[in-house]
C-alpha cells in the first residue's frame, strides 16, 4: 500500500475520531447526535467555529481551553482524536482492502464504547446494537471478513460469534451475581442513616455521611438494599429493630409497603447494611455480541480470556498501588475492546505460538 493510502486512512480516523468524541459526550447523556449539528463547549455550551473544531490541531492551539469562555476542555477529546487514527492505520497495515473497512468500523465502535464505559460505567444500547447491525451487514457484504466466499456462510459465522460471546459473558454475569452479588457494610458501632431524594430518579441512602445512590446499586428488578435499623423514623412514626428492604421504587418492612415517593422522611441508626453489586453489566454482554459479529467465534474465544487477564491484572495493580476498595466497580468494556484489538492485530499468530508451546510442553 502507498503512503497516500495510509495518509487517507489517518485523515479518515481524525474526522471519525472527532465524531466519536461527540458520541462519547452525547449518547450517555441521551442527547441528539444531530442537534445541535455543530460541536459545542461542554462548559458554556457555545457552538464552536469550524476553525476551533479541527481534530487535534484546535485542541493543541487552544491549549485545551474553549476559545469563547476559556474554561478547560477535557484531554479525553485529544486522546480519542489521536487514538482513532492510530487504530485505523494499525488495522490498515494488518488487514487488506476492502475487508479493512469492516475492521475500521469495529475500531470506531470500540473507541466509543471504551470511553463511555470508563466515564459512566455503562455502555448504551445505541452503541452495541449499532455495532451488531454493522457487523452483520459487513459480514453479508464482505464474506472474506470471516475467511469465506459465501455471504450467507459469513453471516452464519458472524451470528455464531455473537451468540457464543454473549452466552459466555451472560453465564459469567449470572454466576458472578450469585457468588459476589452483594457486599456488606458493618460499622463498629451504630451509625446514623437517612433516605434522601426519594422523589427523584436517583435516590440515595446516607450511611454515616457516605452516599449510596440507586444508580450505582440497582441493575435488576430483583435487586434490593437491606438496612437493619436499631431505631428508625418513617414519616413521623418511630420504630425499633426494624429490617428495611429498599427496592428500586419502594420500601418494604414487616409493617410497610410504601412507594418511595410517599416517603416524606426516613432516618435512624443502623449497625448493618447490605448492597447489591453487579459482577458484570449487561452492556458488556452486548458489547462482546457486537465484537463477535466482526471477529467470529474464534475471535471471541480469544478476546474474552485476554480481557479477563487484563482486567485481573489491572485490579491487582490498582489494589496494590492505590489501595483500591474491593467494592468499587471496574469497567470491563475497555478490556474487551483491548482483547478485540489484539485479535485483529495479531490474534491468530498468538494462538499459533500458544499451540506450539503447548505441543512442546506435551
Amino acid at each position: 500500500m502507498s503512503l497516500v493510502y495510509f495518509v487517507c486512512i489517518a485523515l479518515a480516523g481524525l474526522v471519525l475520531g472527532s465524531f466519536a468524541g461527540c458520541c462519547i459526550y452525547r449518547l450517555p447523556r441521551e442527547m441528539s447526535l444531530w442537534k445541535p449539528a455543530r460541536s459545542f463547549c461542554p462548559q458554556c455550551e457555545t457552538q464552536l467555529r469550524a476553525i476551533d473544531n479541527i481534530p487535534v490541531i484546535s485542541w493543541l492551539l487552544l491549549r485545551g481551553r474553549c476559545a469563547h469562555c476559556g474554561k478547560p476542555i477535557s484531554i479525553q477529546y485529544l486522546i480519542v482524536e489521536l487514538l482513532t487514527p492510530a487504530l485505523f492505520v494499525a488495522f490498515s497495515i494488518r488487514v487488506g482492502w476492502p475487508v479493512v473497512i469492516a475492521d475500521l468500523a469495529l475500531a470506531l465502535v470500540l473507541v466509543i464504547a471504551t470511553f463511555v464505559d470508563l466515564e459512566f460505567l455503562l455502555i448504551p444500547d445505541e452503541i452495541t446494537f449499532f455495532g451488531i447491525g454493522l457487523g452483520l451487514i459487513f459480514s453479508l457484504c464482505l464474506p472474506s471478513l470471516h475467511g469465506v466466499s459465501s455471504g450467507l456462510t459469513s453471516v452464519g459465522l458472524s451470528l455464531a460469534g455473537c451468540l457464543v460471546g454473549s452466552s459466555i459473558l451472560y453465564l459469567v454475569s449470572e454466576g458472578g451475581k450469585l457468588l459476589f452479588g452483594r457486599y456488606k457494610v458493618l460499622p463498629p458501632a451504630t451509625v446514623r442513616f437517612s433516605l434522601e431524594n426519594s422523589t427523584t430518579e436517583n435516590p440515595r441512602i446516607l450511611l454515616d455521611g457516605e452516599p449510596f445512590d440507586w444508580a450505582s446499586h440497582f441493575f435488576r428488578s430483583r435487586d434490593k438494599i437491606l438496612v437493619r435499623a436499631t431505631e428508625v423514623t418513617i414519616n413521623g412514626e418511630k420504630y425499633r429493630n426494624l429490617d428495611l428492604r429498599f427496592f428500586h421504587d419502594r420500601l418494604k418492612t414487616a409493617r410497610h409497603d410504601l412507594p418511595l415517593e410517599e416517603i416524606r422522611e426516613l432516618f435512624g441508626r443502623t449497625d448493618r447494611a447490605e448492597f447489591p453489586r453487579e459482577a458484570m453489566g449487561l452492556g458488556d454482554v452486548k458489547l462482546i455480541a457486537a465484537i463477535g459479529t466482526f471477529v467470529g467465534w474464534q475471535g471471541v474465544l480469544f478476546t474474552i480470556p485476554i480481557a479477563a487477564f487484563l482486567g485481573c491484572a489491572f485490579g491487582i495493580i490498582a489494589i496494590l498501588l492505590r489501595h483500591k476498595n474491593l467494592s468499587v466497580r471496574v469497567p470491563f468494556g475497555p478490556f474487551l475492546s483491548a482483547g478485540a484489538v489484539l485479535w485483529v492485530l495479531c490474534g491468530p499468530e498468538l494462538v499459533g505460538v500458544y499451540e506450539r508451546l503447548m505441543g512442546l510442553g506435551g
